[in-house]
């Protein structure tokens, strides 16, 4: 009995420090009355891989719902920005997210902008190393092989396909003179021939 009580105690334990942890890989910011936690979905985040904004936001202690009906959300990264659609997460009053797949590392942005019980919000939340966690290459959470980062890859398709585009007009023109040449030596055979 003495076991089973240490080992409900020790479980007990793990799972407050894995949500303590879950809850400091977010940022947490007093938004007027309500308290906003925002980061992304299953963080660590890695590029190419599901994940997306997570918020939760509450009024004192009390969860507040329905804010997908009364906030929008966008990320940006770099100079790029995409609308994101709300959604409340089943199960968990005050918990809402949108998913999506980053594809670049680095920094990004949610704006989350709107309304709550009336009151008008307009915050941005960027990733970094004192609130939610950068999106990282893939490759950094890879074994025992690790492939090249998927930007790299387009990079080097995008290079190859204008090393291609040149090599094709290089053809043309060539075909092109050679052909001017053949015609010029025809016409000068001809008139030699006269």
């Amino acid at each position: 009995m003495t076991h089973r009580i240490g080992r409900a105690a020790v479980l007990a334990a793990a799972l407050l420090a894995l949500s303590a942890g879950m809850a400091l890989a977010h940022e947490e910011r007093e938004v007027g009355d309500y308290t906003f936690e925002v980061g992304f979905i299953d963080e660590p985040v890695f590029t190419g891989q599901k994940s997306g904004l997570e918020f939760f936001v509450s009024g004192g202690e009390e969860p507040v719902e329905g804010l997908e009906e009364t906030l929008q959300a966008k990320v940006t990264f770099g100079s790029q920005t995409r609308d994101l659609e709300i959604s409340p997460r089943f199960g968990e009053a005050g918990a809402y997210e949108s998913v999506f797949f980053p594809t670049a590392a680095g920094p990004y942005t949610f704006r989350i902008h709107g309304e709550v019980e009336g009151s008008t919000i307009d915050e941005s939340f960027t990733s970094s190393a004192e609130g939610f966690g950068e999106v990282e290459e893939l490759a950094g959470g890879q074994f025992p092989v690790q492939f090249p980062a998927t930007a790299d890859v387009v990079l080097d398709a995008e290079a190859g396909a204008a090393a291609a585009t040149q090599a094709t007009i290089a053809l043309v023109l060539a075909v092109a003179a050679l052909l001017a040449a053949l015609v010029a030596l025809g016409l000068t055979l001809a008139r030699r021939s006269t």
